[in-house]
């Protein structure tokens, strides 16, 4: 039968290899490293007429009792106290006990099989794709994450041998950002979950497959939540939280040894900072914890070794860490209600200023980079904007719309702040240009923040005048949103792209706000007297466009004597007003809260809300200008 397959000569020269000789090769591949020997590629470098020894293999009972029969010496087996699990696989020798990393060097070991396998390979996308995306991989969307996915300089044919995740991943990511690429998108979709399906019980991971994993946690938007567990899993697994303490106080190391520890670190660094990505835009505790490298981070930034993307990276780290431990004061839940007392008040502020520092130290830390522009540095302004908003939102949590005007006294200046705050970020957004034209690039925790700006607004506006805020809704936040629509739909991205959905949503809900008003009650109605609004000596009215320098001050909009008597209709005259399609009982802080515009129906969700569609959706609406 094999002499069907493929002819003598061809076979010793190793082309025109018929797919049954192929499908054989990747079997026998399997079989070798179940079993621990040597690739096939060594057999085949033996001379001629002296085939390998072969090795004495032990029975097996069954996968779950695999047993190793030549291993190296394990780190737990060198530690007199190490984890309990390591002690029972000490004991027990039993395979499905651990994850490890694949022996040998990942790139090499396989690498056929894994480019036999993949989407090229199955002519699944041709050559030329492939580069194209991967070009736009490294020259663009890589810089959002530090360049700590992969190096700038790798080829395709190295990607594909090293990792399908990988590959598949960056394929799939730089796919969804490029118009006319949505057949690509659908294709590398599938094939991605595939491998992700197969990798959740894999024994064997490498580095670049949780490259991978996270690559597609920052961008995919149906993924993001459970990729980011995964990856985290699978780098604890290969005790990548050690490889800080191993680069720095490990003594004895080559610098080839230590260079692989510190890259090891940047990506421990990289996961801790998607965590608190998606902890912070889902309202879910994160996974990983305040750990030595985290805890440490000065000792990393300041060493010899570290780049401009490292800086980046760790100024990330830096505001998760002050976040984390807000989050760990006031919590996650979102009912629960912000203390009006001194000492929560103090506490708060504290916080707070603590952004602020960071702000002011990372600002002019960062330098412009050649393919993203002056992202870098003008990004830490509007973090700072994000937090602003994040944490004196907290003053509104958990209290029901209808009874804004209860909000405590010493509450209103913050939540004023977190309204400035939210008005800064879409100005800033807008005006920036650094910033606009990242709108495509950026990772998805960043659209779910502007979504959150928007979202809040639209939500309190209608009500804000009870406690004090002096912002006119119809001339000041509704010709924001408005801009940034257009924005929005300005994007060149793929069909599927996260900016034509939040445009979509946008506009959904300022029909809402339309309609709304002609439903019985005058927008002018809740709008404070011209007079009432906040002006300068020289009768300028402030508005939050005025804020948007880096120094910008938060709660300039905020007057203390404003109350319902200031307006044309009573307070009274708006019981049982439902706005903008949320009913009175709807809590107006909530974690999370930037993806329910995305919706079809505006319905709540626990995670990414409606259905995902690989190949773009019909509605016109998602299609680019």
């Amino acid at each position: 039968m094999l002499g069907d397959c493929v002819s003598p000569s061809k076979a010793k020269k190793g082309v025109g290899t018929h797919p049954v000789i192929q499908k054989i090769e990747r079997a026998l591949e399997d079989v070798l490293s179940k079993l621990q020997m040597p690739a096939l590629d060594t057999f085949a470098n033996a001379s001629e007429g002296e085939p390998p020894q072969p090795q004495k293999l032990q029975p097996a009972s069954g996968f779950q009792t695999t047993r190793e029969n030549s291993r190296e010496p394990a780190e737990d087996e060198k530690n007199i106290a190490p984890a309990p699990m390591g002690s029972l696989y000490e004991a027990t020798q039993l395979n499905s006990l651990r994850s490890r990393l694949r022996r040998g060097n990942p790139r090499k070991r396989n690498a056929k099989r894994r480019m036999e396998a993949d989407m090229i390979s199955q002519n699944l996308l041709s050559i030329a794709d492939a580069e194209e995306l991967l070009d736009l991989f490294k020259r663009s969307l890589s810089r959002y994450l530090f360049n700590t996915a992969i190096p700038e300089d790798v080829p395709l044919t190295s990607i594909r041998e090293s990792s399908s995740i990988l590959f598949t991943a960056i394929m799939l990511v730089s796919a969804l950002h490029v118009p006319g690429k949505e057949a690509i998108h659908a294709i590398c979709h599938k094939q991605f979950l595939e491998l992700v399906s197969t990798a959740m019980f894999d024994r064997f991971h490498t580095l670049d497959d949780i490259r991978g994993l996270c690559i597609a946690a920052f961008w995919q938007p149906d993924l993001s939540w459970k990729l980011s567990g995964l990856c985290i899993r699978m780098a604890t697994e290969l005790n990548l939280h050690h490889a800080f303490y191993k680069a720095f106080y490990t003594p004895g190391l080559t610098e080839g040894e230590r260079a692989g520890y510190m890259e090891k670190a940047r990506v421990w660094y990289l996961l801790y900072v998607l965590d608190h990505h998606f902890s912070i835009a889902y309202g879910r505790p994160p996974v990983t914890a305040e750990l030595l490298p985290i805890r440490e981070y000065n000792v990393f930034v300041n060493s010899p070794t570290t780049t401009t993307s490292d800086r980046r990276l760790i100024s990330q780290v830096s505001l998760f860490v002050i976040l984390s431990k807000a989050y760990e004061v006031f919590g996650l839940e979102p009912d629960r209600i912000m203390g009006s007392d001194d000492a929560t008040l103090l506490t708060h502020m504290r916080f707070t200023e603590e952004t602020r520092s960071w702000r002011d130290h990372w600002r002019d830390a960062l330098s412009r980079d050649k393919y993203v522009g002056d992202y870098p540095s003008k990004g830490v302004i509007l973090h700072h904007g994000f937090t602003e908003l994040v944490l004196n939102s907290l003053a509104l949590r958990g209290r029901p719309l209808e009874r804004l005007e209860d909000l405590p006294t010493s509450l209103r200046p913050l939540a004023s702040r977190a309204i400035d705050a939210a008005h800064f970020i879409l100005q800033y957004t807008m005006e920036e240009l650094s910033y606009r034209e990242s709108l495509v690039g950026i990772p998805l925790y960043l659209h779910s923040m502007l979504a959150f700006a928007a979202v809040f607004l639209m939500k309190i506006a209608h009500k804000w005048h009870t406690i004090g805020v002096n912002i006119d809704p119809e001339t000041q936040t509704k010709p924001l949103i408005e801009g940034m629509i257009r924005t929005l739909r300005g994007c060149r991205a793929g069909a599927n792209h996260m900016v034509y959905s939040m445009a979509s949503g946008f506009e959904r809900l300022l029909k809402q706000w339309g309609k709304s008003a002609t439903n019985g009650v005058s927008q002018r109605s809740l709008l404070p007297r011209p007079d009432a609004l906040h002006r300068t000596e020289s009768g300028t009215v402030l508005t939050p466009s005025m804020h948007s320098s880096p120094e910008y001050a938060m709660g300039q909009n905020y007057d203390p004597t404003l109350s319902s008597e200031s307006y044309e209709v009573p307070l009274t005259a708006m019981s049982g007003y439902s706005y903008g399609g949320w009913g009175q009982d709807d809590m107006l802080w909530s974690v999370g809260m930037g993806y329910d515009l995305l919706a079809p129906n505006g319905s709540d969700s626990t995670d990414y809300p409606g259905s995902y569609y690989p190949l773009g959706r019909q509605d016109s609406m998602h299609q680019a200008s």
